[in-house]
This record gives C-alpha cells, sequence and structure tokens, in this order.
C-alpha cells in the first residue's frame, strides 16, 4: 500500500519528506506545495508588474540620450567641416556660419536640445550634469567666436 508524499519547498532546494510505505521500504516523490507556488507566482508578478512601470521612462531616457548624441555628431560634423587656412586652422568666417546653424538649438530654452536635457536632468540620469557643464562651456566658447573676432583661435573646431 502506498502513501502520499508531500515535498516542501526551500529558497534554493527541494526537501522530499517521506511518508507511507510500500511492502519493502519508504515511498518517496517530489511534490510542491500549493501556497508556495502560489507565493511564488505572486511575488513574481510583483517584480514583472514593477519592471514594466520602469520600462516606458528607460525607453523615453535612452531615446533622448541617443537624441543627444546625434545632435553632438552632427555638431561636431559641422564644426570639422569648417574651411581651414594653410596651417589647418579654422577660417573665422566658416567657423560663424558653422556656429550659425547651432546657436538656435543651443541658445533657445525651448529648444528640442535644451527641453531634451531637462527632462534627462529631472530624471536623474547619471553624468548629466557634466553634460549640461559642457554645453554652458560650448555656448561661451561660441559666444566668444561673435563677440571678440580678436581671441579667436580655432579650438572649438
Amino acid at each position: 500500500m502506498s502513501g502520499t508524499v508531500a515535498v516542501e519547498l526551500s529558497s534554493s532546494s527541494l526537501h522530499p519528506r517521506q511518508l507511507g510505505t510500500t511492502g519493502d521500504g519508504l515511498e518517496t516523490s517530489h511534490a510542491l506545495s500549493m501556497k508556495m507556488i502560489c507565493t511564488n507566482k505572486q511575488q513574481l508578478q510583483k517584480t514583472v508588474g514593477r519592471l514594466e512601470k520602469m520600462q516606458s521612462p528607460m525607453r523615453k531616457q535612452r531615446d533622448d540620450l541617443l537624441f543627444l548624441v546625434a545632435t553632438m555628431d552632427e555638431w561636431i560634423k559641422i564644426l570639422h567641416e569648417s574651411e581651414r587656412g594653410h596651417s589647418g586652422v579654422p577660417v573665422l568666417r566658416s567657423v560663424k556660419e558653422g556656429c550659425n546653424d547651432i546657436t538656435p538649438g543651443l541658445n533657445s530654452n525651448n529648444s528640442e536640445l535644451n527641453q531634451t536635457v531637462q527632462r534627462l536632468s529631472k530624471a536623474s540620469v547619471p553624468r548629466i550634469a557634466h553634460v549640461q557643464k559642457c554645453l554652458k562651456d560650448l555656448r561661451k566658447e561660441i559666444r566668444v567666436v561673435f563677440d571678440n573676432e580678436n581671441t579667436f583661435n580655432g579650438k572649438i573646431c
């Protein structure tokens, strides 16, 4: 005659309980308690729900960061394509033309770039403060190009 066997699930392994006897010895079986299954299922559902809530904002942050990278790549291309003199120093007129393409997005508080940086800052994205400082420094360097032609040395190109 065989009896039923139940197994309790611990955090890392199964612990068989031997119940009932047969003609020649004890009978064992592996089974999980329904309570343990339900508890684990509920914990996993909570974890999945929490991760799904995080997924949408993180996708938006990723898209914002990709936009920043694309914008910076475009600006780098504009500045590197500046006409250069015989010594390799960018010609001021060419740099001014390139900076005219950059300044609207850089200086306007309502520009897509600045709105993106503000969203990333509010979300406490790591190293965004450094990006903000670099943008501030770039504004300063571009201002020098337009305000004081005598101090222009081409270092932003």
